[in-house]
Protein backbone atom coordinates (compact mmCIF):
# COMPACT_ATOMS: atom_id res chain seq x y z
CA UNK A 1 0.00 0.00 0.00
CA UNK A 2 1.54 3.14 -0.82
CA UNK A 3 2.29 5.98 2.03
CA UNK A 4 -0.60 8.74 1.78
CA UNK A 5 -0.92 12.10 3.22
CA UNK A 6 -4.28 14.26 3.98
CA UNK A 7 -4.27 18.23 3.58
CA UNK A 8 -8.36 18.57 3.16
CA UNK A 9 -10.43 17.22 6.11
CA UNK A 10 -12.93 19.38 8.59
CA UNK A 11 -12.23 17.59 11.55
CA UNK A 12 -16.12 17.68 12.91
CA UNK A 13 -17.09 16.49 8.99
CA UNK A 14 -15.04 13.28 9.90
CA UNK A 15 -17.17 12.12 12.45
CA UNK A 16 -18.04 8.31 11.63
CA UNK A 17 -21.43 7.20 11.60
CA UNK A 18 -21.22 4.80 14.30
CA UNK A 19 -19.23 7.06 16.45
CA UNK A 20 -21.90 10.02 16.14
CA UNK A 21 -24.71 7.19 17.10
CA UNK A 22 -22.56 6.38 19.97
CA UNK A 23 -22.51 10.29 20.62
CA UNK A 24 -26.37 10.35 20.16
CA UNK A 25 -27.29 8.09 22.89
CA UNK A 26 -24.68 9.89 25.66
CA UNK A 27 -26.72 12.60 24.49
CA UNK A 28 -30.08 11.67 23.79
CA UNK A 29 -30.58 12.50 20.72
CA UNK A 30 -32.34 10.59 17.91
CA UNK A 31 -29.92 10.06 15.02
CA UNK A 32 -32.78 8.66 12.78
CA UNK A 33 -33.43 12.06 10.35
CA UNK A 34 -29.98 11.69 9.67
CA UNK A 35 -28.28 8.73 9.72
CA UNK A 36 -30.27 5.33 8.09
CA UNK A 37 -28.67 2.19 7.42
CA UNK A 38 -25.13 2.65 8.59
CA UNK A 39 -24.48 5.59 6.37
CA UNK A 40 -26.12 10.01 6.35
CA UNK A 41 -28.80 10.77 4.59
CA UNK A 42 -29.04 14.27 3.06
CA UNK A 43 -30.31 14.88 -0.75
CA UNK A 44 -29.04 18.67 -1.07
CA UNK A 45 -26.76 21.10 0.36
CA UNK A 46 -29.15 22.19 3.11
CA UNK A 47 -29.89 19.22 4.15
CA UNK A 48 -26.23 18.14 4.22
CA UNK A 49 -25.53 20.99 6.71
CA UNK A 50 -28.59 20.46 8.91
CA UNK A 51 -26.75 16.45 9.30
CA UNK A 52 -23.59 18.42 9.89
CA UNK A 53 -24.74 20.45 12.22
CA UNK A 54 -26.41 17.83 14.45
CA UNK A 55 -23.30 15.44 13.96
CA UNK A 56 -21.31 18.43 15.23
CA UNK A 57 -23.56 19.09 17.78
CA UNK A 58 -22.99 16.11 19.67
CA UNK A 59 -19.63 16.71 20.79
CA UNK A 60 -19.73 19.07 23.76
CA UNK A 61 -16.80 17.94 26.13
CA UNK A 62 -12.87 17.84 25.97
CA UNK A 63 -13.19 14.15 25.94
CA UNK A 64 -15.38 14.03 22.69
CA UNK A 65 -13.41 15.86 20.83
CA UNK A 66 -9.99 13.91 21.91
CA UNK A 67 -12.55 10.87 20.88
CA UNK A 68 -13.18 12.41 17.64
CA UNK A 69 -9.53 12.99 16.73
CA UNK A 70 -8.68 9.84 18.05
CA UNK A 71 -11.19 7.78 16.00
CA UNK A 72 -10.73 9.57 12.68
CA UNK A 73 -7.12 9.24 12.55
CA UNK A 74 -6.93 5.69 13.65
CA UNK A 75 -9.28 4.87 11.04
CA UNK A 76 -7.29 7.17 8.42
CA UNK A 77 -4.26 5.12 9.30
CA UNK A 78 -5.67 2.52 8.33
CA UNK A 79 -5.93 3.19 4.80
CA UNK A 80 -2.26 3.70 4.63
CA UNK A 81 -1.98 7.65 5.81
CA UNK A 82 1.02 8.50 7.35
CA UNK A 83 0.25 12.29 7.49
CA UNK A 84 -3.15 14.26 8.43
CA UNK A 85 -4.21 18.29 8.26
CA UNK A 86 -7.78 18.79 9.84
CA UNK A 87 -9.59 21.93 9.59
CA UNK A 88 -10.72 22.92 13.39
CA UNK A 89 -13.17 25.41 14.49
CA UNK A 90 -12.92 27.57 17.58
CA UNK A 91 -16.96 28.70 16.65
CA UNK A 92 -17.95 24.83 17.26
CA UNK A 93 -15.92 24.99 20.26
CA UNK A 94 -18.19 28.51 21.55
CA UNK A 95 -21.10 26.42 20.39
CA UNK A 96 -20.22 23.94 22.61
CA UNK A 97 -19.28 25.76 25.23
CA UNK A 98 -15.35 25.20 25.76
CA UNK A 99 -12.74 27.76 25.08
CA UNK A 100 -10.97 27.24 21.94
CA UNK A 101 -7.92 26.73 23.95
CA UNK A 102 -9.43 23.93 25.47
CA UNK A 103 -10.94 22.13 21.81
CA UNK A 104 -7.32 22.41 20.74
CA UNK A 105 -5.83 20.47 23.41
CA UNK A 106 -8.40 18.20 23.05
CA UNK A 107 -8.11 17.60 19.59
CA UNK A 108 -3.91 17.50 20.29
CA UNK A 109 -4.58 14.54 22.92
CA UNK A 110 -6.91 12.77 20.18
CA UNK A 111 -3.85 13.15 17.91
CA UNK A 112 -1.38 12.21 20.52
CA UNK A 113 -3.57 8.82 21.07
CA UNK A 114 -3.98 8.31 17.54
CA UNK A 115 0.01 8.73 16.73
CA UNK A 116 0.98 6.16 19.66
CA UNK A 117 -1.43 3.53 18.25
CA UNK A 118 -0.11 3.65 14.32
CA UNK A 119 2.34 6.46 14.13
CA UNK A 120 0.22 8.75 12.09
CA UNK A 121 1.06 12.30 12.18
CA UNK A 122 -1.16 14.94 12.26
CA UNK A 123 -1.55 19.37 12.54
CA UNK A 124 -4.67 21.32 13.01
CA UNK A 125 -5.22 24.23 10.19
CA UNK A 126 -7.62 26.95 12.53
CA UNK A 127 -10.72 27.59 10.69
CA UNK A 128 -12.46 30.45 10.26
CA UNK A 129 -16.16 30.69 9.01
CA UNK A 130 -17.46 32.81 6.42
CA UNK A 131 -21.24 32.50 7.39
CA UNK A 132 -20.37 33.09 11.02
CA UNK A 133 -18.82 36.64 10.41
CA UNK A 134 -15.84 38.66 9.61
CA UNK A 135 -15.26 39.36 13.18
CA UNK A 136 -15.32 35.67 14.39
CA UNK A 137 -12.96 35.23 11.40
CA UNK A 138 -10.64 37.47 12.70
CA UNK A 139 -10.66 36.43 16.15
CA UNK A 140 -9.83 32.84 14.86
CA UNK A 141 -6.95 34.22 13.29
CA UNK A 142 -5.74 35.67 16.58
CA UNK A 143 -5.96 32.65 18.43
CA UNK A 144 -3.97 30.82 15.84
CA UNK A 145 -1.31 32.92 16.46
CA UNK A 146 -0.89 33.18 19.80
CA UNK A 147 -2.03 29.47 20.88
CA UNK A 148 1.33 28.35 20.96
CA UNK A 149 0.31 25.50 20.53
CA UNK A 150 2.93 22.72 18.22
CA UNK A 151 0.35 21.34 16.23
CA UNK A 152 -1.14 24.11 14.86
CA UNK A 153 0.58 25.00 11.91
CA UNK A 154 -2.07 27.00 9.57
CA UNK A 155 -4.83 29.25 8.79
CA UNK A 156 -7.54 29.15 6.86
CA UNK A 157 -11.17 30.14 6.47
CA UNK A 158 -14.27 27.99 4.99
CA UNK A 159 -17.90 28.46 4.67
CA UNK A 160 -20.10 29.14 2.32
CA UNK A 161 -18.45 31.19 -0.47
CA UNK A 162 -21.71 32.89 -1.51
CA UNK A 163 -20.74 34.91 1.75
CA UNK A 164 -18.42 37.63 2.13
CA UNK A 165 -15.63 39.27 -0.57
CA UNK A 166 -12.60 37.78 0.24
CA UNK A 167 -11.42 41.53 0.93
CA UNK A 168 -12.98 41.29 4.14
CA UNK A 169 -10.65 38.40 5.42
CA UNK A 170 -7.39 40.32 4.26
CA UNK A 171 -7.25 41.78 7.88
CA UNK A 172 -7.03 38.13 9.68
CA UNK A 173 -4.96 36.24 6.97
CA UNK A 174 -2.29 39.13 7.72
CA UNK A 175 -2.25 38.44 11.40
CA UNK A 176 -1.59 34.55 10.88
CA UNK A 177 0.65 35.35 8.03
CA UNK A 178 2.57 37.48 10.87
CA UNK A 179 2.84 34.66 13.05
CA UNK A 180 3.89 32.01 10.79
CA UNK A 181 1.42 29.88 10.05
CA UNK A 182 0.46 28.28 6.48
CA UNK A 183 -2.41 30.38 4.04
CA UNK A 184 -4.89 28.39 3.07
CA UNK A 185 -8.62 29.33 1.89
CA UNK A 186 -11.80 27.64 0.20
CA UNK A 187 -12.52 28.80 -2.91
CA UNK A 188 -13.90 27.85 -6.46
CA UNK A 189 -15.89 25.44 -5.50
CA UNK A 190 -19.90 26.21 -5.31
CA UNK A 191 -18.67 29.64 -7.38
CA UNK A 192 -16.75 30.09 -10.06
CA UNK A 193 -13.27 30.83 -11.53
CA UNK A 194 -13.83 34.59 -10.01
CA UNK A 195 -13.63 33.39 -6.41
CA UNK A 196 -10.27 31.46 -7.66
CA UNK A 197 -8.57 34.93 -8.79
CA UNK A 198 -10.16 37.10 -6.15
CA UNK A 199 -8.55 34.49 -3.54
CA UNK A 200 -5.14 34.77 -5.01
CA UNK A 201 -5.24 38.58 -5.37
CA UNK A 202 -6.04 39.37 -2.36
CA UNK A 203 -5.34 36.64 0.20
CA UNK A 204 -2.05 35.46 -1.32
CA UNK A 205 -2.36 31.46 -0.25
CA UNK A 206 -0.06 29.33 -0.59
CA UNK A 207 -3.27 26.67 -0.80
CA UNK A 208 -6.28 26.39 -1.99
CA UNK A 209 -9.21 24.46 -0.65
CA UNK A 210 -10.46 22.91 -3.90
CA UNK A 211 -9.85 25.32 -6.63
CA UNK A 212 -11.35 23.22 -9.11
CA UNK A 213 -12.91 25.79 -10.96
CA UNK A 214 -10.07 27.53 -12.07
CA UNK A 215 -10.48 24.86 -15.01
CA UNK A 216 -13.14 27.88 -16.51
CA UNK A 217 -10.48 30.11 -17.08
CA UNK A 218 -7.13 28.97 -19.13
CA UNK A 219 -5.06 31.92 -17.90
CA UNK A 220 -6.27 31.16 -14.45
CA UNK A 221 -4.91 27.51 -14.33
CA UNK A 222 -1.49 28.78 -15.90
CA UNK A 223 -1.24 31.49 -12.93
CA UNK A 224 -1.92 28.55 -10.56
CA UNK A 225 1.10 26.52 -12.01
CA UNK A 226 3.32 29.67 -12.35
CA UNK A 227 3.06 30.61 -8.80
CA UNK A 228 2.83 27.25 -7.52
CA UNK A 229 -0.17 27.33 -5.32
CA UNK A 230 -1.29 23.73 -3.98
CA UNK A 231 -4.77 22.38 -5.06
CA UNK A 232 -6.60 20.53 -2.46
CA UNK A 233 -8.94 18.60 -4.81
CA UNK A 234 -12.08 16.86 -3.41
CA UNK A 235 -13.31 14.83 -6.24
CA UNK A 236 -15.53 12.76 -4.18
CA UNK A 237 -16.88 15.72 -2.35
CA UNK A 238 -17.33 17.84 -5.47
CA UNK A 239 -19.49 14.88 -7.43
CA UNK A 240 -21.48 14.51 -4.34
CA UNK A 241 -22.30 18.20 -4.21
CA UNK A 242 -23.25 18.28 -8.07
CA UNK A 243 -20.41 20.55 -8.56
CA UNK A 244 -19.29 18.25 -11.56
CA UNK A 245 -21.36 15.13 -12.48
CA UNK A 246 -19.45 12.35 -12.32
CA UNK A 247 -15.83 11.53 -11.79
CA UNK A 248 -15.14 11.64 -15.94
CA UNK A 249 -15.81 15.01 -15.63
CA UNK A 250 -13.76 16.00 -12.75
CA UNK A 251 -10.96 18.62 -14.08
CA UNK A 252 -8.64 16.84 -11.69
CA UNK A 253 -6.58 15.13 -14.66
CA UNK A 254 -6.46 18.49 -16.55
CA UNK A 255 -4.90 20.49 -13.63
CA UNK A 256 -2.13 18.01 -13.26
CA UNK A 257 -1.67 17.90 -16.97
CA UNK A 258 -1.45 21.78 -17.25
CA UNK A 259 1.39 21.86 -14.43
CA UNK A 260 -0.86 22.54 -11.46
CA UNK A 261 -0.22 21.32 -7.89
CA UNK A 262 -2.71 18.88 -6.65
CA UNK A 263 -3.52 16.74 -4.12
CA UNK A 264 -6.30 14.10 -3.60
CA UNK A 265 -8.60 14.71 -0.25
CA UNK A 266 -11.61 13.60 1.31
CA UNK A 267 -13.33 17.08 2.62
CA UNK A 268 -15.75 14.99 5.22
CA UNK A 269 -15.29 11.39 4.19
CA UNK A 270 -18.36 10.04 5.73
CA UNK A 271 -20.77 12.79 4.54
CA UNK A 272 -19.16 12.19 0.79
CA UNK A 273 -18.89 8.42 1.22
CA UNK A 274 -15.16 9.28 0.39
CA UNK A 275 -11.46 8.10 1.79
CA UNK A 276 -8.15 7.54 0.84
CA UNK A 277 -8.21 3.85 0.27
Amino acid sequence: MPLKAELHCHIEGAAAPELVISQARKYGKDTAPYIKDGSFVWHDFTSFLAAYDFSSDLFRTEEDYARLADHYLTSLARDGAIYSEVFTSPDHAKKAGLSPKAYTDALGEGMARAKAKTGIEARMIVTGVRHVGVESIEQAARFAARCDHPLVTGFGVAGDERIGEFEDYVRAFEIAREAGLGITIHAGELMGWESVQAALDHIRPSRIGHGVRAIENPDLVRRIADEGVVLECCPGSNIALKVFDSFADHPFPELLAAGCRVTLNSDDPPYFWTSLK
